[in-house]
């Protein structure tokens, strides 16, 4: 993809997640975590199944597992992006993603401790559907004024 469509990838899911997250009651000081997704489908699976999937199953222990912490999975609007996704992390304040995280940004034992609860569920996922990769950048977290 060139810097064109970055760019307006970008754009375009700042302003669905504005949306989304007014319609939810965003507020100022919460940390808004955009992050490009990629799916691998195993043979026997379809996008729908991988949705569904994510949408029941993987963001609800993810939100049981991060206090403070709400998730939601973005389809691109246009067609071009097959299994291309983005993963919307709203936390409710800084101090709620920080908790997660020594200073020099690595995971702390409290990360470490949550991603090995969700383990299982994403097993499944993997199993079931196929797997993801999510493209991470310094750019991603986003907090409201």
């Amino acid at each position: 993809m060139n810097a064109i469509s970055n760019g307006l990838i970008v754009t375009a899911l700042g302003s669905l997640v504005s949306i989304v997250c007014h319609a939810q009651g965003l507020e100022r000081g919460n940390l808004v975590g955009v992050h490009m997704v990629t799916v691998t489908l195993n043979p026997d699976a379809t996008m729908d199944n991988f949705t569904r999937f994510y949408v029941r199953e993987v963001i609800p222990e993810y939100e049981r597992n991060w206090p403070g912490l709400k998730g939601y999975l973005l389809k691109s609007f246009f067609g071009d992006s097959k299994n291309k996704f983005a993963i919307v992390w709203l936390f409710k304040t800084v101090a709620d993603r920080n908790r997660n995280f020594n200073p020099d940004g690595s995971a702390n034992e409290l990360e470490k401790a949550a991603l090995e609860k969700v383990k299982p569920i994403e097993d499944k996922l993997k199993k079931m559907c196929g797997s993801y990769t999510v493209q991470y950048t310094h750019e991603d977290d986003w907090v409201v004024q």
